[in-house]
């Protein structure tokens, strides 16, 4: 008999959903950062285990809407809540129980899906914090269980693969056995890129930057460059800020940021696409682009 789970992956910013489902998958697929809603749609890996299939999917981080990008990212939870037959809540153990939480708490009080509160970040607790946290969130709200793990590290993982194995409900698989996730190749090339700007520039350049890709040229195709290698790929992205100071941040003195975040992104996409990657990127100033729709649209957020 066949199992069938989807499992949306939600919680607050920065608590390390897009880390666990990389883990969990075994592959790559969600950009990963320092910075706050680095995530901004909904991306799904999928994991067979014997009879059973479960389809996870990672979310934007749940945060004040304040601007029309963030509330289509807040759409992406909804959807991926209301889909999900099981919903996995993440939180930061090493941080406190706050505002944010106790609110997503009231929200998850009407889910009629079973939820499993992860306490990640457990290398970063003593025995005695992690008790105190299990015993405070205990009180919160109830959970089918309460699982400690350490995303990062991969802590603590099989009694929570256990759990889902549990409790997916009986029923046909829902996506082809040899297919892992939905994000297309040029979908993940453009995260990845966007994720070494924010690693790179941290809280220099905040969340008003996008990446869009503009020419993607595979071997043996008309502008192919003469001196890449053959079986390679060459990528053409441009990056887009809201301000003139940010672009100035990104290019660096004597464009020595730029070509730091061109290498290290360069380096990704290879293991990425397994093969040699030539990247170009270019810094365009676009003022308010978050708030305007048909550009959210272009870039399918």
């Amino acid at each position: 008999m066949a199992n069938y789970a989807a499992v949306a992956i939600i919680g607050l910013p920065n608590s390390g959903k897009s880390t666990l489902l990389n883990v969990l998958v075994g592959e790559k697929l969600a950009a990963v950062s320092q910075t706050p809603q680095t995530t901004r749609g909904r991306i799904l890996g999928v994991v067979n285990r014997g009879p059973v299939q479960l389809a996870f999917l990672d979310t934007p981080g749940i945060h004040e809407a304040k601007h029309v990008l963030n509330q289509r990212m807040l759409k992406h939870v909804e959807t991926a809540m209301l889909e999900a037959d099981l919903l996995l809540w993440v939180v930061d153990a090493d941080g406190f129980l706050g505002p944010g939480e106790r609110e997503l708490a009231k929200r998850l009080q009407h889910a009629q899906q079973p939820i499993y509160l992860l306490l990640n970040k457990i290398d970063l607790l003593s025995k005695g914090r992690l008790l105190e946290k299990i015993a405070e969130y205990k009180d919160l709200m109830p959970f089918r269980e309460i699982v400690p793990i350490g995303a990062k590290l991969g802590l603590n993982l099989e009694p929570l693969w256990s759990i889902l194995e549990r409790d997916a409900p009986a029923g046909e698989w829902q996506i082809t056995d040899d297919t892992f996730t939905d994000q297309t190749e040029r979908g993940m090339a453009t995260e990845f890129i966007r994720e070494k700007i924010l690693r790179k520039t941290r809280e220099e350049v905040p969340h008003g930057v996008a990446v869009i890709i503009e020419r993607w040229i595979e071997s043996g195709q008309a502008d192919f460059p003469e001196d890449l290698q053959e079986g390679g790929t060459f990528i053409q992205a441009q990056i887009l800020v809201e301000r003139a100071n940010h672009r100035k941040i990104l290019l660096g003195s004597g464009g020595e940021m730029i070509r730091d975040i061109r290498q290290s992104a360069q380096r990704e996409l290879k293991k990425l696409l397994q093969r040699p990657v030539r990247l170009e990127l270019h810094v365009k100033v676009q003022e308010d682009w978050r708030n305007q729709s048909d550009q959210l649209d272009r870039l399918k957020l």
